[in-house]
């Protein structure tokens, strides 16, 4: 995948993007007093130029990467390394957002917050940000990577904490902006109905739908879809169609309220343990519960209805 390549030197980050070059005044802000500290402290700290940062960002702008290496030798090890998040209003990137993240191609220990302690303090700052945290030790350099659902400008001037020894210093990186585009959402017989073998779904489905913490494949999906629009029909599988629709489409985040609600409520329930054959004629139903998970079917229902009327108006093309 082309890459557009985003370098952060001290004290500068020159940015290419259309053969542009952007200068930005990258000047540290140290958060700790090194003015009282002791010999044998001082040499547990640490300085936001004791690392060089340099930033990708893939063409679409959903993967971030972020690669860190030492400028002395003997800089200490990472700790943890915090991103703003928050550079795009209401349209910001949040926690919520990101699929997945690595450290050196290993899953990464992410965070939404930041404990006391540490002398760390975003929250002084910002409410939305992220944390790599418990990094591991390297002797080469740090490649960290997050994944969002969707794609992001470049933001030039994000903020920035980099946890090392005993400091914590904060400075200037490139960060998730604004959406490249609205999100949009297909509709639930995209992604359930005859045709979703042949019209592009099964590449969303390439990992299953997780609802209620069950994975369903594209099989089960549409194995599903055709028993509840049968005989047996149940609105409150409108509930779980609709936040699979949104939730394959990466557009979960627009409906979070709505969606939580259906979740919750199928927690726990594979929907095919609770389907009941009927006889003479044959057909067959979803006998769900009247509550699960601390919400009612009417609830579910209703919640559904909304995430409809969402893709009604954010329909992707």
């Amino acid at each position: 995948m082309k890459k557009i390549i985003l370098i952060l030197f001290v004290t500068l980050i020159a940015l290419s993007c259309n053969n542009e070059q952007v200068a930005v005044d990258s000047q540290a802000i140290t958060t700790n007093n090194n003015s009282a500290l002791t010999a044998k402290a001082a040499a547990s700290t640490s300085n936001w130029g004791d690392y060089n940062i340099a930033v990708s960002v893939s063409a679409d702008g959903s993967v971030w990467t972020y690669n860190i290496t030492r400028v002395k030798a003997n800089s200490k090890n990472l700790s943890h390394f915090i991103i703003d998040l928050k550079n795009c209003g209401i349209n910001s990137a949040t926690f919520g957002d990101i699929l997945w993240a690595t450290v050196n191609g290993n899953p990464a220990d992410l965070s939404p917050t930041e404990g006391s302690g540490t002398t760390c303090n975003p929250q002084a700052t910002t409410d939305n940000f992220v944390k790599f945290a418990n990094v591991p030790a390297s002797t080469t350099g740090w490649t960290l990577v997050l994944k969002f659902d969707r794609g992001y400008e470049i933001f030039t001037t994000g903020a920035a904490w980099l946890k090392a020894g005993t400091s914590c210093n904060q400075g200037v990186i490139a960060a998730p902006g604004c959406p490249k585009e609205e999100r949009c959402s297909f509709s639930q017989g995209y992604f359930f109905a005859n045709g979703a073998d042949n019209n592009g779904a099964s590449a969303l489905w390439v990992n299953g739908l997780t609802i209620g913490g069950i994975n369903y494949t594209q099989t089960q999906g549409n194995t599903a879809w055709f028993i509840d629009r049968g005989r047996g029909g149940d609105q409150t599988m409108n509930g779980f169609f609709q936040l699979g629709a949104v939730r394959l489409s990466g557009a979960e985040s627009e409906v979070a309220t709505d969606a939580a609600i259906i979740d919750a409520y199928f927690n726990g329930i594979n929907i095919f343990t609770t389907v009941v054959t009927v006889n003479a004629p044959t057909y067959q139903y979803f006998n769900l519960p009247a509550s699960s998970g601390g919400y009612t079917k009417a609830q579910v229902i209703a919640a559904g209805a909304k995430i409809g009327e969402y893709i009604d108006v954010n329909h992707c093309n």
